[in-house]
């Protein structure tokens, strides 16, 4: 019974995760209790206390997730699709091991029934047209910057959809794939039988690609590989967990690779954030089912800045390799101030 409970206790927590647009579920199984609190709108909120059935339901995460169900001293991750009568999404599961209870996170990424393009992600058609004639290009490196869950890889696939639709070769390496695309070859992470970025990132080099789309530059050789690619002629697109342009260019200096190199193949870097936006329902008040009563709609605001670096002046560029504090990269998107970390 209490296993059949925690299916029960599980589905509803998803179901109204989902409901509420939260983006991600927090389990913790902490002296067989189970605390639960959802990422909605880019905060995180206590959202259940229940009583026994901690372990009962990460257990059942694990088995949803094709994790070991039995192994509770070491980290896992897996995923799994989660279906209900008005919403469809991938659930990405992480599971680790703390000193009070192991710990869930599920990552819900909804599958889009709409063909993704840049202006159904927020951007204006001036930027929609500015970043489609980047991408005609042919070569170089393409990054988006943005903090944690501000919708980075979903931009990289809104570039590989319209890459595919005119005809590239689109690869891809990713951890993990987060979304099928049409037309496009993905490939997963998988470091335990040595798929890892920069393996996987040169397996890719020998299929012939038009665009390399490398979910994140996590290390020197992976960067050093991504370089190689953008200046033998592929289009490399990425990620990168920069605030700002200076971030992005420093993050990639950070790899050791030369700063002459990546002034060269540097094509455009696409800064993101998502802000909140004042609830859409429009009633407000406590009984309202869209905002909850916080005024604040589930759904935040994508904001977009496009830098095309050959816009940049060179003397700017060079500020942003040896800036100490604070740096000012000029891009045909507009101006930033950044600290350099």
């Amino acid at each position: 019974m209490e296993e059949l409970s925690a299916v029960v206790l599980l589905g509803r927590i998803l179901d109204d995760a989902l409901a509420r647009g939260s983006s991600d579920v927090h389990l913790h199984a902490g002296l067989g209790d189970l605390t639960v609190h959802l990422r909605t709108a880019g905060h995180i909120e206590p959202y259940l206390h229940v009583k026994d059935l901690g372990a009962s339901v990460i257990r059942r995460v694990k088995a949803l997730a094709k994790m070991d169900v039995a192994e509770s001293r070491v980290p896992q991750d897996g995923s799994f699709r989660w279906h209900t009568d008005a919403a469809e999404c991938d659930v990405r599961a992480a599971v680790i091991p703390t000193v009070a209870g192991e710990t869930a996170v599920l990552r819900l990424l909804s599958r889009r029934k709409e063909a993704i393009s840049f202006t159904s992600l927020g951007m204006t058609e001036q930027q929609s047209a500015q970043l489609n004639r980047i991408l005609q290009t042919g070569s170089g490196l393409v990054l988006a910057a943005g903090p944690t869950s501000s919708g980075k890889t979903t931009t990289l696939y809104a570039m590989m959809v319209q890459l595919a639709r005119w005809g590239r070769h689109v690869v891809s390496i990713e951890d993990p794939v987060e979304m099928p695309l049409p037309d496009c070859q993905q490939v997963e992470v998988r470091e335990r039988i040595g798929v890892t970025f920069d393996a996987g990132l040169r397996a890719l080099l020998r299929h012939d690609p038009d665009v390399i789309m490398i979910g994140e530059i996590r290390d020197d050789q992976t960067a050093r590989t991504a370089l190689r690619a953008s200046v033998t002629g592929h289009l490399v697109l990425s990620t990168t967990h920069a605030k700002d342009v200076a971030g992005a260019v420093q993050r990639l200096v950070g790899f050791g690779l030369p700063k002459s190199v990546v002034t060269d193949v540097l094509r455009a870097v696409v800064v993101q954030e998502l802000r909140p936006r004042p609830c859409r329902a429009g009633c407000g008040g406590k009984a309202c089912s869209r905002c909850r009563g916080t005024g604040v709609d589930p759904e935040r605001e994508a904001v977009f800045h496009i830098f095309e670096m050959a816009a940049a002046p060179s003397a700017s560029l060079d500020a942003a390799w040896a800036a100490q504090g604070t740096s000012r990269l000029v891009g045909r998107g507009g101006e930033t101030d950044a600290p350099v970390d």
